[in-house]
């Protein structure tokens, strides 16, 4: 399969914090991945030329990171594997070999998180993993992107408070420890549906790195009180799910 260097770059630095290696799967000119962590559980897919389908296994991450982002901005890279063997990364006359694994970490939840999401989708997502979903919204992607601030203004590792209030249509994170620098983000929704008291989530700073991977367009927005907050895409083959605090 052959995608070019900026679509592959944006791709594999798209599945959030803590992902060391990745399981994909290449098919009908399309690359699609999902990793399960005890942060997130996070879906995507991205168009490709895609010669023969099959399993892509990346173990190192990092490695193959590198390497693409050495080549030319225009460079088109070639991914090669045959089954249960080294994975080629070929652009021009550079290659890169990377040995196989059979323990790939981001992916070793995801069957049993696949079930949730299944069970989710037949339920219209009203509801997770036997829990109602009691608050539901929709966020233009475009206004998330106000979280990019908060890593430059108050640092890494800050508590994230989520608070929704359905009837102000607006999704707030309050950001930061008590008697410390803080930072509250206001962020409008629409078609909002939910109960008149706030509903208030507590999530780990990895709320705001993996909100940045949601590509832009629209997002509907289900969750509840101290519970999970999932995004689902409304036009592309993108699910995001945001563990809250016990996910630690």
């Amino acid at each position: 399969m052959n995608l070019g260097k900026a679509a592959l770059t944006s791709f594999l630095t798209g599945f959030g914090p803590g992902v060391g290696d990745l399981r994909l799967t290449a098919e009908q000119m399309s690359l699609s991945g999902t990793v399960a962590l005890p942060t997130h559980l996070l879906h995507t897919t991205v168009s490709a030329t895609v010669d023969d389908s099959g399993e892509i296994i990346i173990a190192d991450l990092a490695k193959a990171l590198a390497f693409i982002k050495a080549l030319p901005q225009d460079a088109m890279i070639t991914l090669w594997q045959p089954k249960k063997s080294h994975l080629r990364l070929l652009s021009g006359s550079t290659q890169l070999n990377l040995p196989t694994t059979e323990y790939v970490r981001s992916h070793k939840s995801v069957e049993k998180a696949m079930i949730l999401v299944n069970e989710a989708r037949t339920a219209h997502w009203k509801s997770w993993a036997g829990k109602a979903l009691s608050c539901y919204g929709k966020i233009n992607v475009k206004d998330l992107h106000q979280v990019k601030t908060i890593d430059k203004v108050l640092g890494k590792d800050k508590p994230v408070e989520a608070v929704f209030h359905a009837t102000e249509e607006l999704w707030t994170l309050n950001v930061g420890h008590k008697g410390s620098a803080s930072m509250s983000i206001g962020i409008d929704m629409e078609d909002c549906d939910g109960p008149p008291d706030r509903c208030v989530t507590h999530f780990g700073s990895w709320l705001s790195d993996v909100l940045h991977t949601i590509p832009s367009g629209t997002v509907e927005l289900y969750t509840a009180h101290d519970y999970v907050a999932i995004f689902r895409h409304t036009e592309k083959d993108h699910l995001l799910l945001v563990m809250d605090k016990r996910g630690e």
